[in-house]
């Protein structure tokens, strides 16, 4: 069989992701030991789920925190309890994968906004110069860059080692604001997202592929993330580090349709997530 390309993989990835999402749902509603699970991991004991919801058809917009704007969920099923109360399930069917692409101002000003700070100018403007939202990075690419030139230009962003020849205080403040914001970082992904109100934000991380590709079952409270042993980001090895490795995964310049800037694409490990809960 042939390898897909990546249009191809994305189409199949999206399709197989609700054909799982419908698969979880009809498990959740046949087994009781598996809403018991969900249930205690959330910590909602005592709760009854008496309806269920899953992505694709019934997936709708919510409230964003943007003005006037919607956006999508993180949540994948939605269990809706006899009280009322609904929990919000994300699902992961892949080992590892994406698990949030945004544009770099959107990033910058939704996580303000979320999280009801100010990111520091110096740590937007490391931001801007490495994932190639800056309008200056071509200047800079010009004088400092010594490797991976053509990668830099082509994608109008810094890898790691110019941005350290640039202005290496700024590469390594890029690194320490995310060490410290990491449980935030974490929330955003794969939590809250761009979603405006607390019902819409997503309460458990169900590693679960009911398509027999992976064999894991693991139910994450996504409210404790403040427990997760969260190790240091550091710059990743290949083309100058053109990636950030995260202790869940790590985050790297994608541009889906080619334009520039691009965005910030987050993806997911399994085995890094479960040795953060360590």
């Amino acid at each position: 069989m042939a390898p897909r390309n990546r249009a191809e993989g994305w189409k199949h990835a999206k399709k197989s992701g609700h054909q799982n999402e419908q698969l979880a749902a009809q498990l959740v509603q046949s087994d009781p030991e598996i809403q018991q699970r969900l249930l205690h991991c959330a910590h909602w004991e005592g709760e009854k789920i008496v309806n269920i919801e899953f992505g694709g058809l019934n997936e709708h917009n919510v409230p964003c925190v943007f003005p006037g704007e919607s956006t999508k969920s993180k949540s994948d099923l939605w269990l809706v309890m006899a009280s009322g109360k609904r929990l919000n399930v994300s699902l992961k069917k892949d080992a590892s994968g994406q698990a949030f692409l945004i544009g770099i101002d959107r990033f910058i000003r939704g996580f303000e906004a979320q999280y009801h700070t100010l990111i520091p100018n110096e740590v937007k403007r490391a931001l801007t110069l490495y994932f190639g939202s800056a309008a200056d990075v071509p200047e800079i690419i010009k004088e400092y860059a010594s490797d991976h030139i053509p990668l830099q230009i082509r994608k109008h962003r810094l890898v790691a080692s110019t941005l350290s020849t640039y202005h290496p205080a700024l590469a390594d403040l890029l690194l320490s604001w995310m060490d410290f914001n990491m449980p935030k970082i974490f929330d955003f992904c794969f939590s809250k997202g761009l979603a405006q109100n607390p019902e819409d934000w997503a309460h458990i991380l169900w590693y679960r592929n009911l398509l027999g590709e992976f064999s894991f079952d693991t139910m994450i409270n996504l409210q404790e993330t403040p427990k997760m042993c969260f190790s240091s980001c550091f710059y990743g090895k290949r083309n100058g580090g053109s990636t950030i490795q995260l202790p869940f995964g790590f985050v790297q310049w994608h541009s889906p349709t080619k334009s520039i800037p691009g965005s910030m694409q987050f993806h997911h490990s399994y085995a890094k997530i479960l040795d953060s809960l360590r």
